[in-house]
This record gives C-alpha cells, structure tokens and sequence, in this order.
C-alpha cells in the first residue's frame, strides 16, 4: 500500500499515569496523519465551510506501548474509496521502526449545510490516485 509518512514527537504531555503514551494521544496522532492526507487531497476542514469531511468511525489496535520521550512515525494510505467516504489505513511505528499502532477510520464527504452525506466529486477522487500516486509503496 502507498502510505504517507509524518513525523511526530512524543511529548511529555502525551503520557498517563501509567507511564505510556495515552489512548487519547494516539487518536491524536491519527488526526494528524488524516488531516495532512485530507490537505494533499483537497478536502482541508476550517471553520464554517459549507461541505467536507467529517469521520464516521475509527477503530484502533494497540499493539506496542510507546513512551517519552520519543518519536513516531504515522503512516496513512487509502484502504478504499466508496460513493461517499474514503476509508484510510494508519500505522505508527516507534523508534525502533516497530508497529505500536494500526487502525482505520471512515471519512465522509459531508454538506454541513443539509446534514448529510454527498458523493464524492470526480475531481477529488481524481486527487486521491495522483496523490496516491506520489506516495512511496510501504
């Protein structure tokens, strides 16, 4: 799979009481992979625009712990493109280039305006296979 890579740095904020990497901060670190992705394709969300993209569903495997300080590497890919969504693939990889993380999330291309889901337009669809395209296969 072609996959864009991002890296990020553990902050010390990102930790819990336990020691490790919070839940929370990984969904950040997912956010940042989607919403980099959602850029580069041209579907960036702001404040007040009238149709974008909105996520529908996250599902997430932890499979290593990751700790501070630190640094991650999230990659993000298409795993499909439907009528009105796109589903993206993550992984984090630790220092170490070991897989901490894998999830997917469901992203739909949404009018704000009357609440509801809208097909993807050619043009958008047209951005993902040429920036696909570009991406380095993983």
């Amino acid at each position: 799979m072609r996959m864009q890579k991002l890296k990020l740095r553990i902050d010390w904020g990102d930790m819990d009481l336990l020691g490790h990497v919070n839940n929370v901060s990984i969904i950040r670190y997912l956010q940042a992979g989607r919403v980099m992705f959602m850029e580069k394709i041209g579907l960036p969300a702001y404040a007040g625009m009238k149709t974008g993209p909105i996520e529908a569903a996250t599902e997430i495997q932890f499979r290593k712990q990751l700790y501070f300080p630190g640094n991650v590497e999230v990659r993000t890919g298409v795993r499909e493109v439907k009528n009105t969504s796109i589903i993206l693939e993550h992984e984090v990889y630790d220092d170490a280039g070991d897989l901490a993380v894998s999830g997917m999330e469901v992203i739909v291309h949404f009018d704000f305006i009357n609440q509801c889901k809208i097909p993807l337009t050619d043009e958008l669809r047209e951005n993902i296979v040429r920036y696909c395209d570009s991406l380095i296969e993983l």
